[in-house]
């Protein structure tokens, strides 16, 4: 039969939160049994409020974690004391300090079979976790289906034999005598997973500060007058340079020309770069382009005549 352990409790009548709060601050923790041979009113079980010490209460769910246990609550009423064997169905606990507020009991009867869940340990180390792999737990409580002197604590499951990429099913599992699994025999209960590879991880820039490409350009070209040309805008800038050279040629060949008479070249002289080759002044030549047409210089005269002789 299943280990039982008694516990000491009272009737209580007070409900509401205020009562319990109160129940509390003398370290006396509310609780409720469910599933009673009694029933209500209208059918349906009844529950049985009950009260118990905060340090006793600590004590049996010490000796209870982690296994099924049997509760034998011997609860005080009017001068008499009734025994109702139970099973713990829930624990609520403050969530910040852990404190015990409230229990709640399932009474069962030690002549029928109840359903309730079991707890699963591995027993040994796989072969394959020496190999580098992991034991996974897939289930870790089976559902069974006993009386209550069979029922177990917890139910052991030998995985020594587990190679990396295999498990156990629960078709696998042997249950203790009068305990019958409830749950699919297909169902994996314990496997052994390969090894993770690690990976690379990669850290993504942080929104709002991803880093612009950097350009590269070439170096900036150094216009006419000292200007600094972009690169971008350099075909621009040779293009204007080159224009203002082209008008200045023919400006200044217009000045020279207005000025002063054109006159051959010599012979055997090599033509200026850029400039048309001089002609001589002949009648009807063409003038330059922006300039007066040239007129042929005056005929040379001889010196002034001599005075008249007196």
């Amino acid at each position: 039969m299943a280990r039982q352990i008694d516990l000491k409790a009272n009737m209580r009548t007070e409900t509401g939160r205020g009562p319990m709060k109160r129940l509390r601050d003398k370290d006396v923790i509310p609780g409720v049994v469910y599933g009673g041979k009694e029933q209500a009113l209208n059918g349906a079980p009844s529950a049985i409020n009950i009260a118990m010490s905060r340090l006793e209460l600590a004590e049996v769910l010490h000796d209870v974690k982690g296994g099924n246990v049997l509760i034998n609550l011997q609860i005080a009423e009017a001068g008499t004391t009734k025994n109702r064997l139970t099973l713990i169905k829930e624990v609520q606990q403050h969530p910040t300090t852990d404190q015990i507020l409230h229990v709640d009991f399932h009474e069962v009867s030690a002549t029928q079979k109840l359903r309730t869940s079991v707890p699963v340990h591995a027993v040994g180390e796989p072969v394959g976790a020496k190999e580098g792999g992991v034991l996974e737990f897939v289930m870790r409580e089976l559902r069974v289906e006993c009386s209550p002197k069979d029922l177990p604590e917890s139910i052991d499951i030998n995985v020594e034999k587990l190679a990396i990429g295999e498990s156990i099913q629960v078709s696998a599992v042997i249950a203790p005598p009068g305990v019958t699994l409830l749950d699919n025999k297909d169902q994996a209960v314990f496997t052994v997973a390969a090894p993770m590879a690690e990976e690379e991880v990669v850290v993504a820039p942080v929104e709002g500060e991803a880093a612009e490409p950097e350009v590269i350009t070439a170096k900036k070209v150094e216009g006419e007058e000292g200007e600094e040309v972009e690169p971008a805008t350099a075909g621009k800038a040779e293009g204007k340079g080159e224009g203002k050279a082209k008008g200045k040629q023919p400006a200044t060949a217009g000045k020279a020309e207005a000025g002063k008479p054109a006159t051959a070249g010599k012979p055997g002289a090599a033509p200026v770069a850029g400039a048309k080759p001089t002609t001589a002044g002949k009648p009807g030549a063409a003038p330059a382009a922006g300039g007066k047409p040239a007129t042929a210089g005056k005929p040379a005269t001889a010196g002034k005549p001599e005075g008249k002789k007196k």
